[in-house]
């Protein structure tokens, strides 16, 4: 099974990766389920008919299956943890020291980024899995309890469509490593 990076995800223009390109690349998997991580089935149908939800739809006749879940839960225990637990001089610090953290991997990643092999590539997860690394040792309940748990609902999902080695996970570029590193979730 193949993980690619979403084009949305990205945040920063990057040439030789736009829409076109990876449906190209979807096209040249020839995938037979395409599970979507960042749309639930609910706000599928009001994204599908236009942009790259469209384009892709045209393109392949791959199975489409939108797998993400609500963030709500997720971003509700995020902020009465962050009201809760962060409140204090020192965790303010470890605070602000992971968004500087996280403001600089991006950075690095935006000069690095030069097209598909780039982006979807080991170098790029490796920051991203020591960046969340880092944060689950500095707040590890809230990481727990938000990324990975957000990410072990989807990979439920996505189990339920009965993915086999010929699908594709499209995911934002920050959770490609999580849905690598965890495959072995979609076996019983």
């Amino acid at each position: 099974m193949e993980v690619l990076s979403s084009v949305a995800s990205l945040g920063i223009s990057v040439r030789g990766y736009d829409e076109e390109v990876l449906t190209g690349i979807i096209r040249q998997l020839k995938p037979d389920k395409i599970f979507l991580t960042e749309i639930s089935e609910a706000e599928y149908p009001k994204i599908s008919a236009s942009g790259f939800y469209h384009l892709l739809r045209k393109s392949t006749d791959s199975e489409i299956m939108p797998s993400g879940v609500s963030s709500e839960p997720f971003e509700k225990f995020r902020d009465e943890y962050v009201a809760e637990k962060l409140n204090t001089p020192e965790l303010t610090i470890k605070k602000n020291m992971l968004g500087l953290i996280d403001d600089t991997i991006y950075n690095y990643l935006a000069q690095y980024w030069k097209g598909p092999d780039t982006i979807n590539s080991e170098v790029t997860d490796s920051l991203f899995r020591a960046k969340h690394k880092l944060f689950s040792s500095v707040f590890f309940e809230l990481e727990n309890s938000t990324w990975d748990e957000q990410h072990r609902a989807i990979m439920e999902v996505i189990k339920k469509g009965n993915p086999t080695d010929a699908s594709l996970v499209l995911s934002d570029v920050e959770s490609r490593y999580w849905y690598k590193d965890h495959l072995n979730l979609l076996k019983d």
